[in-house]
């Protein structure tokens, strides 16, 4: 018994390092620092981490997900904040500041998971809201048609997992929606409406 639920756990630290992976791809996308205007900084790029992976995180933490379901949950965010930890020695955060500032982080992912996942059950507009509170809440607000596209993307995330099983994430891959459709046509995200 002892074993297999080793064997488990080496598996799902396997996986959900494939799972971070993908995770960081999609954060990482010119769209969101480009075209929807979100700050190209280190916590800038924390937001859209904490974005993918709070969604994934809530999904897997479903009741129909079962114990698997939380057992990966777990992984992933072990494997997220390891890889946030290693970040910090790397960009030269002294050893005593990292605990205190990997406890702040992991507090804040869980904030934003509940909340991305709560306003994408509620609609649009509180999508809107936790973005405006959450990716800038220290920079220039992008324009109001930015915004209404931003959430629908953060929607269709939301919905795309809907879409996948327990059996997907637990072969290290998710799915999130394709950027090239919002990418094109798309105005500046400061841009603001002619009278």
């Amino acid at each position: 018994m002892l074993y297999l639920m080793t064997q488990k756990g080496r598996l799902s630290r396997a996986k959900a390092k494939e799972l971070f992976q993908i995770v960081l791809k999609q954060s990482r996308n010119p769209y969101f620092y480009e075209s929807c205007g979100v700050p190209d900084t280190t916590e800038g790029r924390f937001e859209m981490v904490a974005l993918h992976g709070g969604l994934l995180v809530s999904h897997l933490c479903r009741a129909d997900m079962g114990r698997d379901g939380k057992i990966l949950a777990q992984a992933f965010f072990d494997v997220m904040f390891k890889n946030i930890d290693w970040s910090m020695r790397e960009r030269g955060v002294g050893d005593l500041a990292v605990p205190r500032r990997i406890k702040k982080l992991m507090s804040d992912f869980k904030g934003r998971a509940f909340a991305y996942d709560e306003s994408c059950r509620a609609g649009c507009s509180e999508v809107i809201h936790a973005l405006m509170r959450n990716v800038y809440m220290e920079s220039e607000m992008p324009s109001s048609a930015t915004l209404n596209q931003f959430s629908q993307y953060v929607q269709n995330c939301a919905a795309e997992l809907e879409k996948q099983q327990l059996a997907d994430f637990w072969r290290g891959i998710v799915v999130y929606p394709d950027l090239s459709s919002y990418n094109t046509h798309h105005e500046s995200p400061n841009a603001t409406q002619a009278a």
